[in-house]
């Protein structure tokens, strides 16, 4: 079955694509397999699927939906995180006016003590009430880790525990995502480093725009997801992964940021989906993710790479791919990954524009 509106030059067609055979695979298709050909751009195709487009697109709508959250849990989730988010500004306030103080040495550590720790109690009770509301309010249980992927390493390590006892061979997908997240062993300021996936901004969290997504699947968008041209006319709740959603405003005549970004929703899910794919790892205190090379200076960018291939493949061999080291060269050598299959490779940069972050249009390498 061949899915023509998915781009393997685009990093969101790409990851979308990859969503579909994950999706698949994860729900018990274990003859799912993904190729890619050559038309105006590289277009893949899923073999394997007993049954045509139609029963296709349900069964990814199955697959995407998650469990069902009750009015009740979500009210409660609501409420339990509007007093955890009202004691974190009552918390910035209280630093920021003591900060105007300019208290030093002995004097700092008084008022500190005093007034700020008391305050971080408070709020560190009202956040554990608030992931407890929120593990029941989410239709997928790795969402549970809180508005985006900043938990703490503690915290981290209960969701592991917990999810580790409850996977097997087959059901493992939390594991997975959260193995594709970050690491209790890579840290930064009492939080986990996150994957350079998440995208995450003042203004958007990743986990709560996977949400909002879970709540937008139905079947008539997942097929014009995958076989009609997008069009994009969803607004908000994006991964950014598409460089079209990029907007430039020294480019524009008036500044884009009113008008909210436009989209198209399942297609961003289908791609958070593929991150199962891309686990991250601890290596000399930094997080590394498969199909990523992190900057090593201030000139450089985090790059993200994918192979395209044309032969069909299953998804335990894609992950295998995704993981050679030559994807994370700073100039990846295609004569090395051809004899493995592949016949292109594509790059995006991880860029930021005003206060969010984005993909750059894909370059071959």
């Amino acid at each position: 079955i061949e899915l023509p509106a998915l781009s393997g030059d685009n990093p969101l067609g790409f990851l979308a694509a990859l969503g579909v055979a994950t999706a698949l695979h994860q729900t018990g298709e274990k003859g799912i397999r993904l190729s890619w050909k050559r038309n105006v751009s590289w277009t893949p195709s899923v073999s394997g699927f007993i049954g045509d487009k139609v029963s296709l697109v349900k069964k990814l709508a199955d697959a995407l939906k998650g469990q069902t959250v009750s009015d009740k849990s979500e009210s409660e989730r609501a409420s339990a995180q509007k007093e955890s988010d009202q004691a974190k500004k009552v918390l910035k306030a209280k630093i920021d006016e003591i900060k105007k103080r300019k208290l030093k040495g002995k004097e700092r550590k008084l008022v500190w003590k005093e007034e700020i720790n008391p305050l971080e109690k408070v709020g560190d009770k009202l956040r554990v009430a608030w992931l407890a509301k929120l593990k029941e309010a989410v239709p997928s249980p790795e969402l549970a880790l809180g508005d985006s992927i900043d938990c703490t390493e503690t915290e981290y390590r209960s969701f592991s525990k917990e999810f580790l006892n409850k996977a097997d061979r087959v059901k493992r997908l939390s594991v997975d995502m959260l193995s594709a997240f970050g690491s209790d062993a890579a840290v930064s300021k009492g939080r986990i480093k996150s994957t350079p996936f998440c995208f995450s901004s003042a203004r958007q969290k990743f986990l709560t725009t996977v949400r909002e997504l879970l709540k937008k699947v139905r079947e008539d968008r997942i097929r014009k997801t995958l076989f009609d041209q997008w069009n994009y006319s969803d607004k908000r709740h994006s991964t950014r992964w598409d460089p079209l959603e990029v907007r430039h405003y020294a480019y524009r005549a008036n500044d884009p940021s009113p008008e909210g970004s436009k989209t198209v929703w399942m297609a961003n899910l289908l791609a958070y989906r593929a991150l199962a794919l891309f686990p991250s790892a601890p290596v000399k205190r930094q997080l590394k993710t498969t199909g990523w090379r992190l900057k090593e200076s201030k000139k450089e960018r985090d790059v993200f790479t994918w192979p395209i291939w044309e032969k069909s493949i299953g998804v335990e061999t894609i992950r295998s791919l995704l993981q050679h080291s030559e994807l994370a060269q700073k100039s990846p050598s295609l004569e090395k990954l051809m004899p493995l299959g592949v016949c292109a490779c594509f790059r995006s940069e991880r860029i930021q524009v005003d206060k969010y972050f984005g993909f750059s249009p894909a370059v071959p390498v």
